[in-house]
């Protein structure tokens, strides 16, 4: 189920990004497929698990107004982990052929947190920073993204970098490769007591950019 819902997120939002709406708006779709492990309060739980993130942005012309980052990511297996959707505004702070560099806000709800038959739900706000660095190689580059979570009921934080190779088509297509951590915990979300999931692995994905 969770692999059907991130496919469709990201056909839905891909045949959205249509050429009509190219002429005044940018867009950002893709999904990673993440191999990971994740420990629970410093015990192993999950080992060479399939996980998956995928992503929408949306940029625009508009001043003061922020560009949309929408996120959907999976943490685990169906018995231990959790499920994470984001909705992150942020600024193009720069933006040219060599380098990106991307600074907003955002809110982050987690869902499905269990251990076993324990079940619960909680949300956050977060700060979020991205950079892209094209590098003196063909169409190469390297990406890093990461979000600090520290409001409410949840700490931590999560990374994403790796390398990224672009086919320059109509519609610019990516091939990305990298590392992924994620390092969270949900207070009092199990018999009062916190939970921290500590997760890491490769990552493979697919984007394309409009």
């Amino acid at each position: 189920m969770k692999k059907f819902t991130v496919l469709t997120c990201a056909a839905v939002l891909t045949a959205l990004a249509t050429p009509a709406w190219a002429d005044v708006l940018g867009a950002k779709v893709g999904v990673d497929y993440v191999y990971s492990d994740l420990d629970v309060n410093g015990f192993s739980a999950v080992n060479d698990q399939d996980n998956y993130h995928a992503y929408a942005a949306l940029e625009h012309f508009v001043p003061l107004l922020p560009n949309a980052l929408v996120e959907y990511a999976t943490h685990g297996s169906s018995t231990v982990g959790f499920d994470q959707f984001s909705a992150t505004g942020y600024y193009e702070l720069l933006d040219n052929s060599l380098l990106s560099l991307d600074l907003g806000v955002g809110y982050s709800r987690y869902s499905d947190i269990q251990v076993g038959s324990n079940v619960s739900s909680q949300n956050s706000p977060h700060a979020y920073v991205a950079t892209e660095v094209l590098l003196p190689v063909a169409n190469l580059s390297v990406f890093a993204d990461a979000k600090v979570f520290g409001l409410q009921d949840v700490e931590g934080e999560e990374v994403r970098a790796g390398i990224r190779w672009a086919l320059e088509l109509p519609v610019e297509l990516g091939v990305r490769a990298g590392y992924t951590m994620s390092n969270v915990t949900f207070d009092n979300a199990l018999a009062n007591n916190d939970l921290k999931f500590e997760s890491d692995g490769w990552m493979l994905g697919l984007d394309a950019r409009f």
